[in-house]
């Protein structure tokens, strides 16, 4: 088994990325889970709903916590269960990263940390305009 991932972001970021990398990589993925924070949400109840969330995953092997804007509701929510858990969290998702995490679940920790970050920062370019 593979560390358990859980998305936690603003409204349909993680969904869009997960089903557009799930595309990409044509492979069976399991362990994993996603909640999107509405804008105007009562962190409480979205609290009890990733602690419901949670207990459908097998986190024997460590979880992965993955958000997108750090500083953001989301990140602070997953940085809470980060410390409550004592485990990994990530910020600034993009879909290079989603597709290294989906690709490298089964290496040691820190080889996927390196891979999902490597991922995102490959995955942006500045390409200027050609006059």
């Amino acid at each position: 088994m593979s560390a358990a991932l859980f998305f936690i972001t603003h409204e349909g970021v993680a969904s869009n990325l997960l089903k557009t990398a799930e595309a990409i990589v044509q492979k069976p993925h399991g362990n994993l889970s996603y909640i999107e924070v509405p804008m105007d949400a009562a962190t409480d109840k979205i609290d009890i709903n990733i602690e419901n969330k949670l207990k459908q995953l097998a986190i024997d092997d460590g979880i992965f916590f993955i958000t997108d804007i750090y500083g953001s509701t989301p990140s602070n929510i997953a940085q809470q269960l980060a410390d409550k858990y004592k485990t990994h969290l990530i910020t600034g998702v993009n879909l290079p990263m989603v597709i290294r995490l989906l690709n490298y679940r089964d290496e040691p920790v820190e080889t996927l940390v390196q891979k999902a970050l490597e991922g995102a920062c490959q995955g942006i370019k500045y390409i200027s305009a050609r006059h």
